[in-house]
This record gives structure tokens, sequence and C-alpha cells, in this order.
């Protein structure tokens, strides 16, 4: 409700409701300064000319305005840049694909566990922990995989990762399934599904469950890294660092690199250093927000929404992202001639909503994971066409499943599968998520 509340006072050009009572925001400019605005790649970009190479381009144009992320990556050869970017974004989409059903999985078998789940989904277990940080949990639940189940083979190369120093990237190799050689410009498929057919613990007729691998979607996360690296090796700091927010917490974060124009153009981060902002708070928290705010305008939002204690407030975000788009458009209009033409508004709308689904990372960050939920729904229902960047709507799916809510993320992942047919292995998880829910709430909706 509140997130609607958000979104309903944007559109109408108003500002949001005030903070809440216990919150005194400082004094602050609701939009940021001129240096911010101008930095962002909606108003590098306001003129024809700025994004002639980008427009004129129909892989470019297949990427940024229709969402079609595998289908593009063929007609990027020959563009260092945009074949970088391309398998950027396939990475980042199976990262939160990856996420979803590790944290759908804990949520169904490590959460609210049954005595006929099947044996070997301690190996599902044992991976999720790993993405989600917990080497103790990932470890211990490694161990209960039994070493003559079916999911043994495709658990040994974690079984031996975590038994070592457990330093990321841990060796796949040794799966049970042959990833192509790095080649840009071109899309391995995962497996046929189902991965794993576990077998449930009952009496009588025993049932199967029939699951997707998570490790083989982290195997594919690492090959498109590979690619993009490959693609382009003089921006391997600017790829690490691009991948900010959508790292796993097992991931060391990344450096501080600034963004080339490939990497920004039609993106969830407005500026060239926002990407080293989100990784920099991710890594230290609160501390790192001044340090930043000059020159990342993500965290001069942040910076500018805090009470006198220090909090944010998710209201004042919501104006200062409101009003950062109205700039936008401003600065657009005037870098271009003075009108305001249809691709300035286009272009601030997908950076608006890009710089709320970052913002919500900063705050859950930031320990806020209530105003950072709310972000991220304002976020979502402003995604419609090229608002509706795949990674971000799987990365919403991934957030709902970490909260018990599998309705969402099955109408997400529906959606992206259609342009995204790979994606059908992470449908398994959800819905065994769903059905434990619904079992626990008979009669009820299964949701928060």
């Amino acid at each position: 409700m509140i997130g609607t509340m958000l979104v309903v006072s944007w559109l109408a050009g108003c500002t949001c409701a005030p903070p809440a009572a216990d919150i005194a925001v400082n004094p602050a400019p609701t939009a940021p300064p001129d240096a911010l605005v101008d930095g962002a790649w909606p108003v590098a970009m306001a003129r024809r000319d700025d994004f002639a190479r980008f427009g004129q381009s129909p892989a470019w144009i297949g990427l940024i305005m229709q969402r079609q992320i595998p289908m593009t990556a063929p007609l990027f050869v020959g563009d260092s840049g945009g074949l970088a970017r391309v398998h950027s974004e396939m990475a980042a989409t199976w990262r939160h694909a990856a996420l979803m059903s590790a944290q759908a999985t804990v949520q169904t078998f490590g959460v609210s566990p049954d005595p006929g789940d099947p044996a070997g989904m301690s190996h599902l277990l044992s991976v999720s922990y790993v993405l989600l940080g917990n080497l103790e949990a990932a470890r211990k639940a490694s161990l209960a995989v039994p070493t003559d189940d079916p999911t043994a083979v495709w658990h040994a190369p974690w079984k031996t990762w975590l038994a070592g120093d457990a330093k990321w990237p841990p060796d796949l190799s040794t799966l049970p399934w042959t990833l192509p050689e790095v080649a840009p410009g071109t899309v391995p498929e995962l497996p046929p599904m189902p991965h794993l057919a576990l077998r449930e613990r009952v009496d009588g007729d025993a049932k199967v469950r029939e699951m997707g691998d998570i490790g083989s979607m982290v195997a594919l996360v690492l090959w498109h890294d590979a690619a993009a690296r490959a693609a382009a090796p003089d921006m391997d700091p600017s790829l690490a660092v691009w991948m900010a927010p959508h790292v796993w917490t097992i991931e060391p974060a990344p450096a501080a690199a600034s963004l080339p124009m490939d990497l920004q153009f039609g993106g969830d981060l407005p500026g060239p250093d926002d990407a080293s902002f989100v990784a920099d708070v991710r890594r230290s928290g609160a501390s790192v927000i001044d340090v930043w705010r000059d020159r990342s305008l993500l965290a001069w939002i942040v910076a500018s929404s805090r009470g006198e204690g220090g909090k944010v407030d998710v209201g004042a975000v919501a104006d200062r992202v409101a009003a950062t788009r109205e700039s936008w458009v401003a600065h657009a209009a005037a870098r271009a001639g003075g009108e305001v033409e249809a691709h300035h508004r286009q272009f601030a709308d997908i950076a608006a909503v890009g710089a709320l689904r970052n913002l919500g990372v900063v705050l859950d960050a930031l320990g806020d994971h209530e105003g950072s939920g709310i972000l991220r729904i304002a976020a979502l229902e402003q995604s419609a066409k090229a608002t509706a960047w795949p990674p971000g709507m799987i990365a919403q799916a991934a957030w709902d499943a970490g909260n018990r809510y599998p309705s969402r993320p099955a109408e997400l992942l529906h959606a992206e599968i259609r342009r995204f047919p790979a994606l059908e292995a992470a449908r398994p998880a959800i819905d065994a998520l769903a059905l434990r829910v619904g079992r626990e709430r008979p009669g009820e909706t299964p949701g928060m």
C-alpha cells in the first residue's frame, strides 16, 4: 500500500507523504546538484547524435527497448562493449534466478522441513546456503548428502570446495554436464529439465520431486562473466563493479571503477560512479555514504534523505527520485536545444525506475528491509516494456521468495520465461515453496 502511494504521488507530480513522525529529515534541496544530473546517462544521451551508435543498432535496440537479452547476443558480434554488456546482463539474470531458487529452497526445506523431504535435498540446501553466505550451514548440509544418492555427483565439486578454503569461485568443471568453451556472442543452455529427480521419503507410493540444479545456474553465471571479460578485456574492472547490485553474499565486493557508456546506456545505474557506491555501501554500510555523495547520484539521494539520527526516510528518497527524473528531462531538453523529446522522458523513466531498484539494494545493505521492500515494489509497479529489465524482475522474485511470498515470483518468472526459456530451471523451487506455504496456510493466498 505504501509503495502504491509513493508511485501515485510520483505520477501525480506532487510530493510524497511527509516523513514518519520520528524522522526529521535534514533540510536539503529535493533535486540533486546540476553536476550529478548532467553526469547521468539520460542527459549525456539527450541528443540524437549522442546515442546514434546505440539507436542505429538492432542489437542495442533489442537489448534496451525490447529487453530481449539472449536473442540479441549474436547480433553484438563485432561490438566489444555491446558483447560485454549483453553477457553481463545474462550473468545478472542468472544470478537472481539462482538466488531466487536458493531463497525458495531454504524457506521450503530449511525453514519448514518435512520428514518426507528427499535426502538429496541436502545438496540443494548446501548450495543455497553458500550463495547466501552461510558457510557453516552449507557445510552441515553438505555432510548430509548421501554418497549413494543421485545428487552426489552434482554435489561433488561443492563438497570439495567446502572442504577446502571455500574461496570464491568454486571449480565446477566436474559437474555432470559440460559447458562449451567461452565464446562471446553465444548463449549456452542448461541441461534439459529436470536436472534432479529426488525421491521423497514416504511410505507406499513414493513421489519423485523434480528440481533444477542451482549449481548449474552458478556455472552459467561464471561462464557469462568470463564471456563478458573476454569480449572487452579493457573493461574488466568496470564489468566487475557493474555487477555490484547483483552479486551473491558469498562473492567478494568489487573494487571501485567508473562505468563507460556501454555499461550505462539504458540501464539501472544512472551515473558512472553509482555502481561503485552500491559496492562500497554493501561492503561497509552507512559509513561510506558521505564519501560518495558528491560523486554518486544514488549516494546523494540517500545522504539527503537522512534524518537527524541517520535513518533514511523512504518517502524522502521517493521524492528525490521523482525530482531527479524531472531534472533529467529538463536538462536533456536544454542539451538538445530546448524542446522536450519523447526519448528524454523514456530515458528518464528507465533510469528513475532503476534508481528505485538500486536504492532498494542500498537500504537492504543499511539494514532497512522494510524500506527496501517499499522501494523495490514502487519500482516494480513502474516496470513495463523498457523499464521492465529482466534482471530487475527476477531480483524482485528472489526478494519475495526470501520473504516466503511465492505468488508474485511465479508470475514474474512466467513473464520472463517467455523471453528467456532456460529460466524454466528456476520454476521448481518456487513451486515447492508455494505448495509448502499453501499447506501451512490452508484457504489463504500464499504470501507475506
